[in-house]
C-alpha cells in the first residue's frame, strides 16, 4: 500500500442547520437518521427527511463520545465508561457494560461491533454485547477514534500515530504515519484516508493503487 498526504483548510457547503444546548462530541449518519452524542450525556436522532428530532436517549451518566447503529439497534459510549446497547424496535435499553478503560470509538459492521478505547486496543462485541476477539494494535496510548469498513480498518492514537490496517479480527498492519498533532477523528472512504487534527486542519492520505 502506497498512500501520500494533502493538507486542506477550507469551507463546506451547508445544507442545514441543528442547534442543541451542549457540545456535539461525535455524530455517525445511518440511512437518513443523524445520530450525535454530546456533552450533556444524551443521543441525539435526527431525521434528515423532515429535518426533526426522532428521538433521545438518556443513557450516560457523563458525556457521549461515541455512536452506531444498525437496523436494529444503536449503541453508545461514554466518558463513564459505558458500553451501551439499545434496541431500536423494543424502544428500550437492552444492555449496558462497564468497559475497564473509556471506548472512545465504536462501529458497527456485520457480524460486530468494534470498540477502541483509551487501552489502545480493539474489542468485537457480536449483538449479544459477548467479546468475540480482542485485537492488539500496537498502540502505546489511547485511541482517539477508529474507522472499521470493508476497507480498512485506520486508528488514530493520542501521540499522533495513525494505523492503517486489513479490515479483519486477524488484522494486518498495512502502513503506518505520524502527525504533527493528534489526531480526534478518521475517516476512510474509495482509498481516501481524511484525519482532523488538532491544529484546526484535515489531512488526506490517498493509497495511489485505488482509483
Amino acid at each position: 500500500k502506497q498512500w501520500y498526504q494533502r493538507r486542506v483548510r477550507g469551507s463546506l457547503e451547508k445544507t442545514c442547520d441543528i442547534s442543541v444546548h451542549s457540545a456535539i462530541l461525535c455524530t455517525r449518519y445511518e440511512k437518513n437518521l443523524l445520530l450525535y452524542g454530546t456533552y450533556s450525556k444524551i443521543v441525539f436522532g435526527y431525521d434528515t427527511r423532515s429535518k426533526t428530532t426522532a428521538f433521545k436517549l438518556k443513557n450516560h451518566t457523563k458525556p457521549v463520545l461515541s455512536v452506531a447503529a444498525s437496523e436494529e439497534y444503536i449503541w453508545s459510549s461514554g466518558e463513564d465508561n459505558a458500553l451501551v446497547c439499545y434496541d431500536r424496535r423494543m424502544n428500550k435499553l437492552l444492555k449496558r457494560i462497564r468497559m475497564e478503560r473509556i471506548s472512545s470509538s465504536i462501529r458497527f459492521l456485520e457480524p460486530y461491533l468494534w470498540v477502541a478505547g483509551y487501552d489502545g486496543n480493539i474489542k468485537c462485541f457480536n449483538k449479544d454485547m459477548k467479546i468475540m476477539k480482542k485485537i492488539e494494535t500496537g498502540h502505546t496510548q489511547p485511541i482517539m477514534d477508529m474507522c472499521h469498513n470493508m476497507g480498512a480498518t485506520v486508528t488514530a492514537c493520542k501521540d499522533g500515530v495513525v494505523k492503517i490496517f486489513s479490515p479483519n479480527t486477524s488484522p494486518v498492519l498495512w502502513n503506518s504515519f505520524t502527525l504533527d498533532n493528534s489526531a480526534s477523528c478518521v475517516d476512510y472512504r474509495k482509498g481516501i484516508i481524511m484525519a482532523g487534527c488538532c491544529d484546526s486542519s484535515v489531512v488526506f492520505w490517498k493509497n495511489i493503487n485505488v482509483d
